[in-house]
């Protein structure tokens, strides 16, 4: 029987949904990337001659006027903007509306935008959470590469955040109590090496501060306080030279060992 034809009109349709397809594939990316701004000033006046700058870094950045005591232009859930301009020439007043609404602003690029300012007041701008400061000289495309950079680092920021949080979910399978830092980095090096042991002087390394690197007595000791905050099922063996294990001494895990053994060997003997 010859294989049926597929109608012209057909292969355009699916080419033309494949080609739509691939375009909101596309324009979704490019979203994702762009910098969509928003760019806020204070007064009753027109926009200042900062805003203009901002809007040369941004093309597409959305102009509002904001009060010192409200705004409504920080809230994203009707449109969408990853990077906020808070330009004028009052540092005070630039610095008050970041203490104010700093907390709500946490994956944003936060831009200051002042016409003149002394390395000091610029300082003081940074210090209260604005990601950077411009000066109203500086070329659009050296602002814009920083607040691309900026975002690069909100998202690396995000992704740490989320793998920290579940990591911290996974290892209370393992830990009847809550763990100090060093001993969540420890024990997270113990279950991934599935029951085999861990040099000491890995585990010495994987639990230094940011200061100074754990000693080998120092490790016994974290080992020790370590122990007292697993589940009964768990313990932590030491292996001498070879370091440390963790393994699971619950009746069940023991029964499945010996009936996985036993069948191994059975296997084994009948040349399987």
């Amino acid at each position: 029987m010859p294989p049926s034809r597929v109608p012209s009109s057909a292969r355009r349709g699916d080419a033309a949904e494949s080609s739509a397809s691939a375009s909101r594939t596309t324009s979704g990316r490019a979203r994702k990337n762009a910098v969509c701004a928003r760019i806020l000033y204070f007064g009753n006046a027109g926009p200042p001659p900062e805003a203009v700058v901002a809007r040369e870094i941004v093309t597409t950045g959305q102009l509002f006027r904001i009060s010192d005591d409200y705004t409504a232009y920080i809230d994203d859930s009707r449109e969408f903007y990853n990077a906020l301009f808070v330009v004028g020439s009052d540092p005070i007043r630039i610095r008050k509306f970041m203490r104010i609404y700093r907390d709500l602003l946490k994956t944003k690029a936060k831009i200051a935008l002042v016409r003149e300012a002394r390395p000091t007041a610029r300082a003081q701008i940074l210090n209260t959470g604005f990601d950077d400061v411009f000066g109203a000289d500086i070329a659009p495309p050296e602002g814009l590469a920083r607040i691309h950079a900026i975002l690069g680092r909100i998202v690396t920021r995000q992704q740490e955040e989320t793998l920290g949080e579940l990591a911290e979910l996974h290892l209370q399978h393992y830990a009847a109590q809550p763990l100090l830092g060093r001993e969540a980095r420890l024990l997270a090096m113990l279950v991934s090496a599935k029951g085999s042991p861990v040099r000491s002087q890995q585990l010495a390394t994987s639990s230094k501060s940011s200061h100074r690197q754990i000693s080998i007595k120092s490790l016994q000791v974290l080992v020790s306080g370590l122990r007292t905050k697993l589940k009964p099922h768990l313990q932590i063996v030491s292996h001498g030279p070879s370091g440390y294990a963790l393994v699971d001494v619950s009746p069940v895990h023991k029964l499945i060992g010996g009936a996985a053994e036993r069948l191994g060997r059975s296997q084994g003997g009948s040349g399987i």
